[in-house]
């Protein structure tokens, strides 16, 4: 048997190559949790036999992330291993999720793509969302649970149904909407700015107004914290103790946070908005919301903008400021005050998470942190 470990935020993932029998049980039998995992994966999809051995190991990995408040995982478990759990009735005590359907992309039309996959057409009803190789499979069944309970919360979304793999790559299935981005009809009429601003502004409202669920929303915050740690190396030991002097001062909330949400992740079926890529759905502080819109609208020399969205960066700085008007139209003074004196920390975070999860763009990404927001967050820190 192969064994290696990856971590994904907050998540110990160990992945599970060939027959786990009691000799190469052994190798998986040593304490992983450690005191800032929340989560332990066990990714078994290339994984053909366990045995009694390798059962046991099961359970005492179990106790041990119970008792350090962690949770257990079995992931990708094929239809033979299955059958192994159930009989023993481990299914009842475990959290098992089966491996996932394959599915090839041969005929299947190519729909647009992002940073971290791409979009295809699965058939007349049905879209896939595919992650880039080297995505971590529990990715994508993160994202599947996220939009279930966000639909089940209330909030306008795409319905999902089964995660499903494409070679190394795993995706999740949605409903094939029939909606325009938000963000194309910005760039269609972009005279109607305000108006756009407003939807906007009412879409973010509603996400906010539902309370997260702990039990399956991960806290931003914390995540935030691990983000901004990571930075040692990166970045200078002084930022790093700004960066997180600042993040101490937002405060708690157990709000959903999109923490993607922007434009292009809205879709508009007539008036009805839809809101999609949930993978990074989290409980926090709406700010956090406010500071990746500001990120990338409210720094028009920053190209952001245009390079996301496609709106040209003039009209996308035009949306911000009508945004941040009607978002805050029946807030306290104070709070837009708040927000105003950490904006460009707030912007800084997305950027800051997107280093942990996309290697190939770290050195930009830190680029622009460094270059573009901490200069504007060391003038926040002194005007307070």
């Amino acid at each position: 048997m192969e064994l290696t470990q990856t971590q994904v935020g907050d998540t110990q993932v160990l992945h599970l190559r060939g027959r786990l029998d009691a000799t190469s049980a052994r190798d998986l039998d040593r304490d992983w949790v450690s005191a800032d995992t929340r989560q332990v994966t066990l990714d078994l999809q290339h994984c053909d036999y366990v045995s009694s051995a390798g059962l046991r190991i099961f359970m005492r990995l179990q106790r041990e992330a119970k008792a350090k408040g962690a949770t257990l995982t079995l992931s990708g478990v094929s239809p033979a291993v299955y059958d192994v759990l159930d009989l023993t009735g481990l299914t009842k005590l475990f959290d098992v999720r089966r491996k996932a359907r394959e599915v090839s992309l041969e005929g299947l039309e190519f729909l647009s793509a992002g940073l971290c996959g791409q979009v295809f057409r699965l058939d007349a009803e049905t879209i896939i969302k595919l992650y880039n190789p080297g995505v971590a499979p529990q990715v994508a069944e993160q994202e599947k649970e996220f939009a279930r309970a966000a639909f089940v919360a209330g909030v306008p979304t795409a319905l999902s149904y089964d995660v499903v793999s494409c070679g190394d790559r795993t995706g999740v299935v949605y409903e094939m909407l029939d909606a325009v981005q938000l963000s194309a009809l910005v760039r269609q009429d972009p005279e109607q700015v305000d108006r756009f601003a407003t939807v906007l502004a009412e879409v973010a409202q509603t996400f906010h107004a539902k309370m997260a669920d702990p039990a399956i929303f991960p806290n931003l915050k914390a995540r935030l914290g691990d983000n901004i740690r990571d930075l040692s190396g990166m970045l200078p030991e002084e930022d790093i103790a700004l960066l997180a002097s600042r993040l101490d001062a937002i405060p708690e909330a157990d709000t959903l946070v999109h923490f993607d949400l922007h434009t292009s992740n809205i879709m508009m079926r007539g008036d009805e908005p839809i809101i999609i890529d949930m993978g990074d759905v989290s409980r926090g502080h709406y700010l956090f919301d406010l500071g990746v819109i500001a990120m990338i609208f409210g720094y028009e020399e920053s190209g952001s903008s245009e390079f996301v969205t496609k709106i040209p960066n003039a009209v996308g700085y035009r949306l911000y400021q009508r945004f941040i008007e009607a978002y805050f139209a029946n807030r306290l003074a104070a709070e837009r005050a708040f927000f105003e004196r950490n904006r460009a920390f707030l912007a800084s975070l997305r950027l800051i998470n997107a280093i942990s999860f996309l290697p190939f763009a770290r050195e930009e990404l830190v680029g622009k942190v460094r270059d573009q927001f901490l200069p504007l967050i060391r003038q926040e820190s002194t005007a307070h």
